[in-house]
């Protein structure tokens, strides 16, 4: 049966889903498994011996033992000059964005028995218009030449409006909570997606990653010598490290769902368990959590909008799990926001219902593959260290030739014969200064006149 793909290619982590066609229809978007354990697969890439590459668990697997051949956080280096050391060769940070998305199409296509018909990519807010060429060149050289782009806020609407009616020209406000940072975005229905009002905000905290560390933190209060005396150079030991770390994420995630948890600590000399509680967890991470509602406000305000303005407040990303986040959010804007089942898969979501809706509207004035027509940014007066407006194209340059006229023969002629005369008579005057002038000036002769006549 055919069906588009949606993949979103987040700074931690990547998802993706489908949307079937049924005849004339699409159907809902559905998530899509990328590995045994589910839909979500770290955003890491390991090259092997043949010069390809592993992605996802199997390429975090190799992190401990192959490190040097293990690269992650690539999206944050889209556009730099300076590219990533992967083994022994270096790799632009849009080629490697590249290949995971090609491995995600390849890993579905296994999976359906086909390529999809379209593919649409959510990423990051902070991409303007250079980073989507560099990425849509990249994709284009691995035959991937017609990918839609679609920014993650704008994702995340597209998801939210395709379950929950969204009026036209009501505005809503998206909070993306990812595992590197958030973004919080004003949008405005339209009739064929969304555009954006005011001016987005990105920070890179609060993230996933701060909730990690507070976690990580709170063991290491209890077993800081041990963790001390680590050799990282042993690989047993950094495995070690290495699976702490990963238990912590693990007690995180579940300590959105249950009031405790306990986080298994396995050091050289050391294997027990160590007890989280929701309220202790929450205590940790209040003060990250409580910067998200002050974003949302201030993108708000931007806009020239209040919180009673918007038609909804809508949280994504692993994050929007936690109670105590929904909680500070109500309390600050007086909204309760809405949040997916699966907030982490909510851009992925929304991407596959950009591909359908591409394929939907084809030849359409307006139509979602060109998602980046649709926003508008309007003047703000926030802090430019918070405050990330999408970069504008420059405007073509127009250079009109100053206009010359033709050279007067006789003028030039007479030109010439006076600067000849004028330089008969200096030189004529230097010789005779040397003759006569007792003293010579600085240097002596007609190189020393000159140099008094420039001071």
């Amino acid at each position: 049966m055919p069906y588009v793909l949606g993949v979103h290619l987040g700074a931690t982590v990547t998802t993706a889903a489908i949307a079937r066609r049924d005849g004339t229809r699409w159907g809902a978007a559905t998530p899509v498994p990328l590995s045994p354990s589910g839909p979500v697969v770290p955003t890491v890439l390991c090259k092997v011996q043949d010069g390809s590459y592993v992605a996802g668990e199997a390429a975090q697997r190799q992190e401990i033992a192959h490190h040097e051949w293990v690269v992650r956080g690539f999206t944050h280096r889209l556009g730099e000059d300076l590219p990533l050391l992967v083994g022994n060769e270096f790799v632009p940070a849009q080629s490697l964005v590249a290949t995971l998305v090609e491995w995600v199409a390849d890993t579905v296509a296994a999976r359906q028995g086909h390529p999809a018909e379209h593919i649409a990519l959510a990423h990051s807010a902070t991409w303007g218009p250079h980073r989507v060429r560099l990425v849509q060149q990249a994709l284009a050289q691995l035959g991937l030449g017609d990918v839609t782009m679609v920014p993650e806020p704008m994702a995340v609407a597209l998801d939210y409006a395709a379950k929950q009616r969204v009026p036209e020209h009501e505005p809503i406000a998206v909070a993306n909570i990812g595992g590197s940072g958030m973004d919080a975005t004003v949008l405005r229905r339209r009739q064929r997606g969304f555009e954006v009002v005011g001016s987005p905000l990105t920070a890179d905290h609060p993230s996933g990653q701060d909730l990690d560390d507070e976690i990580f933190a709170a063991v290491r209060e209890q077993f800081g010598e041990r963790l001390d005396a680590l050799d990282l150079d042993d690989l047993n030991q950094r495995a070690a490290l290495f699976h702490l770390r990963a238990e912590c994420v693990r007690a995180k995630e579940a300590l959105s769902h249950q009031a405790g948890v306990q986080v298994r600590v396995e050091l050289p000399g050391v294997r027990t368990e160590f007890a989280v509680s929701r309220g202790r967890y929450e205590q940790l991470v209040r003060p990250h959590l409580e910067r998200v509602p002050e974003l949302v406000l201030q993108a708000v305000q931007s806009a020239t909008l209040a919180p009673e303005d918007l038609d909804a407040v809508v949280l994504a990303g692993g994050t929007a799990r936690v109670p105590l986040l929904k909680q500070l959010v109500a309390d600050r804007l007086t909204v309760p926001p809405q949040v997916d089942v699966a907030p982490e898969l909510a851009a992925a979501s929304g991407a596959a219902s950009a591909a359908a809706q591409v394929l939907s509207t084809t030849g359409d004035e307006g139509s979602v593959d060109e998602t980046s027509v649709l926003v508008r940014i309007e003047g703000s007066d926030l802090d430019e260290e918070e405050v990330e407006v999408p970069e504008a194209p420059r405007p073509p340059v127009e250079v009109e030739p100053m206009p010359l006229e033709p050279p007067d023969e006789d003028r030039a002629r007479r030109m010439k014969i006076i600067k000849l005369s004028v330089a008969a008579v200096l030189v004529l005057g230097g010789l005779v200064l040397t003759f006569l002038w007792p003293t010579s000036p600085p240097n002596g002769g007609l190189l020393g006149l000159l140099q008094l006549m420039r001071h």
